[in-house]
């Protein structure tokens, strides 16, 4: 779009001081009635990051007085994927000459990077496990809370942040420690389990448990307990970070040695070779854990799968995901705390498609530059992402020309049965 295409109007109708830029979210036109104002964020974003006071507002008319007037607005429009028009705009005081060169040029810097675009958005980051025990964690706070029961959940959580929320607002105390918990009290275990230890420490305390641990890290407890039971040597192909790893090693306390790399396991050292087994860890992907799985067969042909079932598809399958969107895209946007271990994966997994990649904690910290030359957008969300925040980032790229939606989510399915 055009820079040519920004147009100053002097209006009426909003209150703006000197020093600052309202960013409008909504503008009330003569011409083309009420014209919404979706990448509002991406504007304020801008001019926050080149200092000075801004504001969010609606804008309830937008009249072109003949005589004294409340403020000058810089606005250009753009056409909607529904066919409605939309603005890019932003209001400084009569007079404001340094607000109005910052209002001019972010309003132009946006305006020039306005385009028709399709976003690819990948699926949710949350596996059923998860959700599960989301939904878990939820019915024993309506159910517990209302009988005036204390209620416990133990962290770290893995849910979506607005069940988290849901659980706060509800009154129910997410916690990493059982200190406070007394007779009485109802205790809920996260979808990554807890360890033996803070299991009977819960017991003790006369708590009631519910236990929404994910079924395939319950079954991988289980396994472990097993194999120490037997006497076995179990190796636990996964990371030492992962959720999972203390609630699995607690079950078989001096039989389980953790091996990340193939070249670690190099490294171990067991008493019998023909009494080792291993455990694929639930929550990490099979193209991480195969190679090592193949080192450990080489090194120790009778080793066998501590759990002959089938193992846990759902990190596979998210980076499966994420890694097609970004291989569909000119730039990818991970959506989350670009602090955590989980956005930084999978940022790695959409840069191994050669993707440009960037993080986003929050609407604003897209920049117009990042858009020069992009049409299709891929977007994913890290397990730490805000609550609503990626739809946030939809809504604000919408506002800057027709947006094509398209979801894309891989998903591995187990057949009931194998022909011969």
């Amino acid at each position: 779009m055009s820079r040519s295409a920004v147009r100053e109007i002097q209006v009426s109708g909003i209150s703006v001081r000197r020093g600052e830029v309202v960013v409008p979210t909504q503008i009330g036109d003569a011409v083309h009635g009420l014209l919404s104002c979706p990448a509002a964020e991406l504007v304020a974003g801008s001019l926050r990051a080149k200092s000075g006071a801004v504001r969010l507002a609606e804008l309830p008319r937008c009249d072109d007085p003949a005589g004294d007037f409340d403020a000058s607005l810089f606005l250009v429009t753009c056409p909607q994927q529904d066919g409605s028009t939309a603005a890019i705009a932003a209001a400084v005081a009569p007079g404001d000459a340094l607000s109005a060169t910052a209002a001019r040029a972010a309003v132009e810097e946006w305006a020039a990077v306005s385009a028709s675009r399709t976003l690819l958005m990948a699926g949710s980051p949350w596996c059923s496990g998860a959700l599960h025990a989301a939904s878990a964690a939820r019915q024993a706070a309506e159910n517990y809370l209302s009988q005036g029961r204390k209620v416990y959940v133990l962290a770290p959580v893995a849910m979506p942040a607005e069940t988290q929320s849901a659980l706060t607002d509800l009154g129910a105390v997410i916690t990493t420690s059982l200190a406070d918990v007394g007779p009485g009290d109802v205790v809920v275990f996260p979808a990554h389990g807890v360890t033996t230890e803070m299991r009977g420490d819960a017991n003790r305390r006369g708590a009631t448990v519910v236990d929404a641990t994910c079924p395939l890290v319950a079954a991988a407890q289980t396994a472990a307990s097993r194999a120490a039971d037997r006497g076995q040597q179990l190796v636990l192909v996964g990371q030492p970070g992962q959720a999972s790893t203390a609630a699995i090693m607690s079950q078989a306390p001096g039989h389980v040695t953790m091996v990340e790399t193939p070249a670690k396991t190099a490294a171990l050292q067991v008493a019998d070779s023909r009494q080792v087994s291993y455990l694929m860890q639930p929550g990490i992907t099979l193209e991480a854990g195969a190679p090592v799985v193949s080192a450990l067969r080489s090194r120790y042909p009778a080793v066998k799968a501590a759990i002959p079932a089938d193992p846990c598809f759902a990190p596979s399958d998210r980076a499966g995901t994420v890694y097609s969107v970004a291989l569909g895209s000119d730039l990818m946007l991970i959506v989350g705390d670009p602090q955590s271990g989980d956005a930084r994966q999978i940022c790695g997994h959409a840069r191994d498609s050669g993707t440009r990649v960037q993080m986003v904690g929050e609407v604003g910290d897209i920049k117009p530059h990042m858009l020069t030359d992009v049409r299709t957008i891929g977007l994913a969300e890290s397990t730490t992402a805000a609550s609503g925040q990626a739809a946030r980032v939809m809504t604000a790229l919408s506002g800057l020309g027709r947006l094509s939606v398209a979801r894309r989510k891989l998903s591995t399915e187990k057949a009931s049965s194998v022909l011969a």
